[in-house]
């Protein structure tokens, strides 16, 4: 019950070995490695025309030379095979790894394999809170951006709204990345927000932010990956802040539902 094991669980394809490295340069923390295979691929039958056979030798090649580039960089890797045919047979050698490692990061590659392993693989991801990540063709590895709470939590204190939208109102025009911005200054500006006076729950209706309200805030939003915290590289001390895809979509799709529900959200947010 290690908490620095990083397990990643890769559904089984026949261009795995292909971003595999990717996503261990991605990831960098992986400690070991389990491949999910459907025991067909590992089962010949006379029934099998030339195409089927030569599908199967793929992944199994593929699966080989997983486990070569695994021994390589000194990373423990394993071989399950299951019947995929019910979501079942999916979870349970994964809560069984799961029950093993409860303090463990998990990742899962869904990049490739049959449709419903890499779908089960994916629900569950969802249910040990792991990452997902895919590529395809020649394409970069990308994880897949799964919420880490529901939008219906993200207006309980409208703070939490004012400090996306003046990180997502950084954001450069024709780039993907956003400004950082420093702690005073995102501070400053959250504190001169112009916010509806209501009982939030952090504490009496209309009161002033103070700076470890402030703190608490910003923890929660960097805890729910909505916010990224950085150090200046310059100063060395003072905390830079910049909004993450994630808290771009969690603002966007907010923004959305309030609209269609004709409701009054954060000031500034349309």
């Amino acid at each position: 019950m290690d908490p620095e094991e990083h397990f990643l669980i890769i559904s089984a394809g026949d261009n795995i070995h292909k971003t595999y490295p990717a996503i261990l340069e991605n990831l960098r923390t992986v400690t070991s490695t389990i491949v999910f295979a459907e025991k067909e691929v590992y089962t010949n039958s006379a029934r099998d025309d030339t195409r089927k056979r030569m599908w199967k030798c793929e992944i199994r090649s593929a699966v080989d030379e997983v486990n070569a580039i695994s021994i390589s960089r000194n990373i423990p890797c394993a071989l399950v095979t299951i019947d995929a045919a019910t979501f079942d047979a999916i979870r349970d050698p994964v809560l069984g790894i799961f029950s093993d490692h409860p303090e463990a990061r998990y990742s899962f590659d869904i990049s490739a394999g049959p449709k419903r392993l890499s779908l089960g693989l994916f629900s569950m991801a969802l249910w040990v809170e792991g990452d997902c990540y895919y590529a395809f063709g020649n394409s970069p590895t990308r994880r897949v951006p799964v919420p880490t709470l529901p939008i219906k939590y993200l207006p309980t204190n409208p703070h939490n709204l004012v400090i996306l939208t003046i990180l997502f109102r950084g954001l450069e025009l024709g780039k993907k990345t956003s400004t950082l911005v420093p702690e005073a200054t995102l501070f400053n500006e959250t504190r001169a927000w112009q916010i509806p006076v209501c009982n939030t729950g952090e504490g009496p209706a209309g009161h002033e932010l103070r700076p470890e309200e402030f703190s608490r805030i910003i923890s929660v939003l960097v805890g729910w990956s909505l916010v990224r915290e950085e150090t200046d590289p310059a100063g060395g001390q003072e905390k830079l802040y910049s909004i993450t895809p994630d808290g771009e979509l969690a603002l966007i799709v907010y923004s959305a539902r309030i609209k269609k529900r004709s409701v009054s959200g954060s000031p500034g947010l349309t």
